[in-house]
């Protein structure tokens, strides 16, 4: 999950039970968004996110979670539409709320869902956000995060399941955990929103896909795009963070699975290809990352 540009989380619409059903495919199957957030979405919002999806030719879209109730909120969704997957976990953000340890007993019966191709959003951010107005400068909000961190790494391998990752300004923790608790054996997808090129060489050598989404399309003082560059065709992967941070430009506060056509454009600029390669090997990239999608 990704904050706007001012560091702010964007406010959710009202979120009721889901009383979607219309299992139809979503397009075809080599544009494929590998993170966003369904779950956060209206149930009038995610039947105009669908189709704009559809009609943008997306055919694969994992939805993740943040927490317990996130979590199952894109389980069903994922059991009602064709063509969306979930990915269900507790988000450092919230790993504060769980001193004790993650749910991973709520977790794991979510996993049991056929529907559940991954364990996240999971991870570690030591940047901060002004959501929980929480400055991860705090040694032991850290402590907490890489708990739960390792747990729900535990859980991945328990179930043989990949996991989605936050990481931000903690690539060298997040890489060094991820050795050591082994997890290269079953890899998994980062959200690669900011780090290096030697930060993409450590998670390639562990087995991980970089899912690059509408953060590139802003201006890049820092370098970052030289990282994008720097991904290997056969580990990168494309997502929006739908309803969350939406491309420069837009105009939006909140952005849809169909932006990622302008992803797709952003990135073929910047590795100098053309968007429709880079939509076709993100789509194989994300079923070989997410085994249980076939």
């Amino acid at each position: 999950m990704s904050e706007d540009r001012t560091g702010a989380r964007p406010t959710p619409a009202a979120r009721t039970s889901p009383p979607w059903s219309a299992r139809a495919g979503i397009g075809t199957r080599d544009r494929a968004d590998a993170h966003c957030h369904l779950d956060a979405l209206s149930p009038e919002e995610l039947a105009s996110g669908l189709e704009g999806a559809r009609a943008a030719g997306i055919g694969l879209l994992v939805t993740v979670a943040m927490d317990v109730e996130t979590s199952t909120r894109a389980v069903q969704i994922a059991e009602a539409e064709d063509g969306v997957y979930a990915g269900v976990g507790l988000h450092p953000w919230l790993a504060q709320d769980h001193p004790d340890g993650p749910p991973v007993d709520a977790l794991r019966d979510l996993a049991r869902s056929g529907r559940v191709v991954a364990i996240g959003e999971i991870g570690l951010d030591f940047v901060g956000n002004s959501w929980r107005n929480l400055s991860y400068e705090d040694p032991e909000l850290r402590r907490i995060q890489e708990a739960a961190f390792r747990r729900q790494l535990q859980l991945a391998q328990e179930l043989e399941l990949p996991v989605i990752l936050h990481s931000r300004g903690a690539h060298e923790p997040t890489t060094r955990i991820l050795a050591e608790e082994e997890m290269g054996r079953l890899g998994g997808c980062v959200q690669f929103q900011d780090g290096s090129a030697a930060d993409v060489e450590r998670y390639t050598e562990l087995n991980f896909t970089f899912s690059i989404g509408s953060s590139v399309t802003y201006p890049d003082p820092g370098g970052w795009h030289d990282a994008v560059r720097a991904v290997p065709d056969h580990a990168l992967l494309l997502e929006t963070d739908a309803p969350w941070l939406p491309y420069d430009g837009s105009g939006r506060s909140r952005s849809v699975p169909a932006d990622l056509t302008v992803v797709a454009d952003t990135v073929a600029r910047i590795r100098g290809t053309d968007a429709d390669s880079v939509f076709a090997t993100a789509a194989a990239n994300l079923r070989r990352a997410l085994p249980r999608i076939g």
